[in-house]
């Protein structure tokens, strides 16, 4: 029945015009992911919400429906996949895709409407086509997610072998484009994420816009990943301790790389390769295990409402099926000395409250 249902989506996707409407109500889809938790929560699976990933058209045809069933194997209950740019077509500014829509009425059970990912030059440049039109989207309350936004992004290890640049990315947290997101979540109330990667400065940026916007739902990306040590010497327990213990509206997502994972831009030559770009695994570099340090530990203990399972997938990744096989089994490494009951807020019950403004009841 579901590739009778994909075959219909498929024609009508790659063949119509985009669908610019949501069939479902919010309380719709909140019943359909309760029962899907319940679902999960019933074959003895740790449910889990991916609050942040990425996906293209052509991602999409290769595989759904097929990876649902990975879904049910790896307990992923639901899955904010953010839609990137339309292709050309001759019309000016930012080109605002609704795939995602279309996932979500053929899927609805497995996909939360999220908005266009701030990953697009429009973005990265500041130009005012592409905010302008997520604030107009946000207000149609059709997307309960953002999406990821980028604010300062590194090149990944690929894109530096072959020396692209593209990706290496700053805007400014403080910029008037910046503020225009911070403000649009604390109006709606709907969540977004922020690459940001860790620089001692932007912590200081970070911590006046969060004071600016007390309510706005702010998710960072990916907790403890640091690939430049000589920029980033701030990220330590105490910081994020300070940080989470002030700004009740800040949240950290668990992309995180696995133990001796490789990072070949490091150093201001990027001629270096830092091995273990994730800090918070036992052991020093090179040598790390997968366990989690019992001062990191402890934050996630402490602060387990603010913790949330995410994927990172995106454009010019592996096969869906396996990076999300990667991702759980790191994903449950991170979190397998915790308590249960942090267990079940970092896997679900957080992104529960963000997407649906609701605390989880079963």
């Amino acid at each position: 029945m579901k590739n009778i249902i994909f075959l219909i989506f498929t024609i009508f996707f790659f063949n119509s015009s985009f669908a610019t409407e949501l069939n479902f109500t919010k309380e719709q889809l909140k019943i359909k992911w309760k029962e899907r938790i319940l679902f999960l929560l019933d074959k003895k699976k740790l449910p889990k919400i991916d609050i942040q990933a990425s996906i293209t058209t052509s991602q999409i045809k290769q595989s759904f429906p097929k990876i649902l069933k990975t879904y049910d194997k790896l307990g992923i209950a639901i899955s904010s996949y953010d839609g990137y740019q339309k292709e050309k077509d001759g019309s000016k500014g930012y080109r605002w895709s609704n795939y995602i829509l279309d996932l979500t009425n053929t899927y609805p059970e497995y996909i939360i409407p999220t908005a266009n990912g701030g990953t697009n030059k429009n973005w990265t440049t500041q130009k005012e086509s592409f905010i302008s039109q997520m604030e107009k989207e946000i207000q149609t309350e059709k997307y309960l997610n953002m999406g990821e936004l980028e604010f300062r992004h590194y090149m990944s290890s690929k894109q530096c072998e072959h020396k692209k640049h593209g990706r290496d990315i700053e805007v400014d947290l403080l910029s008037h484009n910046s503020k225009r997101i911070f403000a649009l979540s604390e109006k709606s109330g709907v969540p977004f994420v922020i690459h940001l990667e860790a620089e001692d400065e932007h912590l200081n940026k970070l911590d006046k816009i969060l004071t600016e916007f007390p309510k706005a739902k702010v998710v960072w990306a990916h907790f403890g990943q640091l690939r430049q040590p000589e920029l980033q010497k701030n990220f330590n327990p105490e910081t994020i301790t300070k940080l989470l213990s002030k700004h009740s509206n800040l949240y950290f997502d668990l992309a995180a790389g696995e133990p001796n994972r490789k990072y070949k831009c490091s150093g201001k030559n990027n001629n270096k390769i830092l091995i273990g770009d994730t800090i918070f695994w036992v052991g020093k570099a090179g040598n790390q295990k997968n366990k989690v340090k019992e001062e990191w530990k402890k934050i996630l203990i402490e602060f387990s409402d603010r913790f949330v399972f995410a994927t990172d997938y995106g454009g010019g990744r592996k096969p869906l099926k396996d990076h999300l096989t990667k991702k759980v089994n790191v994903f449950h490494d991170v979190i397998k000395d915790l308590p249960k009951e942090a267990q079940h807020n970092i896997a679900y019950k957080n992104a529960w409250y963000l997407i649906t403004g609701t605390k989880w009841q079963q």
